[in-house]
């Protein structure tokens, strides 16, 4: 595990991580934007409780641009019995997968995709479905919604 706690420390992070050896993944914007993240965390949190109750262990959630997979990450932890985040950036893909793989987490997967070629046939549907910081960044932020759509059972968030 040293050794994939050592390629954590030599990448560029968005997100500070803590990692099992009590070190953390240092970041390259200033330390307050930290609570930002953590701040959205605790909301998506409140309502995934609020809306699923506290026993996650049966559930599936997708994080549709997971980014560097913070939020699919937390939501692994919070016990979701399995979390997939898909990303257009292959380093990403590989920031995250870097990270579930130092915690071990086999629930926990990263794939490369575009969001408008997500489809249920190909995914299959989930209990949870995330889109954070995604919108303003399409040219058709409805065809998003609408795969975002097709692909919940229950919830979707979007930001």
């Amino acid at each position: 595990m040293s050794t994939l706690i050592e390629q954590a420390h030599s990448k560029q992070w968005f997100y500070a991580y803590d990692l099992p050896d009590g070190s953390s993944t240092s970041t390259y914007h200033e330390d307050h934007i930290q609570e930002i993240h953590t701040t959205r965390w605790r909301m998506l949190e409140a309502c995934l409780d609020r809306n699923l109750g506290a026993d996650k262990s049966a559930l599936t959630a997708l994080d549709l641009a997971s980014h560097q997979g913070w939020f699919a990450y937390n939501m692994a932890r919070l016990g979701f019995a399995s979390v997939l985040g898909i990303d257009a950036r292959q380093s990403h893909v590989e920031d995250s997968t870097l990270i579930s793989d130092i915690y071990q987490m086999d629930q926990l997967q990263f794939r490369h995709g575009n969001i408008h070629d997500q489809t249920a046939e190909k995914l299959g549907e989930f209990d949870v479905v995330l889109m954070f910081g995604l919108l303003y960044h399409l040219e058709n932020p409805v065809g998003a919604l609408r795969v975002c759509r097709a692909l919940c059972r229950n919830l979707c968030v979007i930001e």
